[in-house]
């Protein structure tokens, strides 16, 4: 009995878990063999690898987005308690995420995402400015922290320090983490 062929979101898992499977490497015969479909199937949905691995990380950051919109904090908090849940809600999507270890330790899975990453962390980056800047027009972060500055240090501060932990034995709690990666972050925008 033939197999029916898989759509789009089977590729998009199969391709998901060799990527965790290799660290970061897939092979499109490992692909195929563990999806049980022709290379044909792939280029039709995606176009290429790239464009596979482009689908992989959208959706990655969508959720990403997703789990730490304001829509998800709480509405009547102060500014310092809003970010120190929106640091927690960043971290625990990482620790989730079992491919997240592989985004964050190599920097692009495919030279053709280089530029595509870097596009995801600038939007990052700016919106933690805006949001940074919404603090201090609120009076409750220092008007002498530079928000841009301080945007790209903090998510550059995030995802490094997440990858940093996500490699660390024993692994800490998604908690344990978040409290140690929130402690600088407050620190480097005047949050005593």
């Amino acid at each position: 009995m033939a197999r029916a062929p898989l759509g789009r979101q089977q590729l998009l898992d199969a391709a998901r878990d060799e990527l965790v499977r290799g660290n970061g490497v897939m092979e499109l015969s490992a692909l195929t063999r563990r999806a049980g479909l022709s290379t044909g199937a792939l280029y039709h949905h995606f176009g290429s690898k790239s464009g596979l691995l482009a689908a992989i990380y959208d959706a990655f950051y969508k959720g990403l987005r997703h789990a730490t919109a304001d829509a998800q904090l709480p509405a009547d908090a102060d500014w310092a308690t809003r970010e120190r849940d929106r640091t927690y809600r960043f971290v625990a999507y990482h620790f989730a995420d079992p491919l997240a270890p592989v985004l964050l330790d190599r920097t692009a899975l495919d030279p053709q995402l280089t530029e595509l990453e870097a596009v995801y962390i600038q939007h990052m980056s700016d919106n933690a400015a805006a949001n940074i800047r919404h603090g201090q027009t609120l009076g409750q972060l220092p008007t002498d922290v530079d928000p841009d500055s301080a945007g790209a240090f903090v998510i550059g501060g995030l995802r490094h320090g997440i990858a940093q932990q996500l490699r660390s034995t024993p692994l800490p709690s998604p908690d344990q983490a978040a409290e140690r990666l929130w402690r600088p972050t407050a620190a480097s925008l005047g949050i005593v």
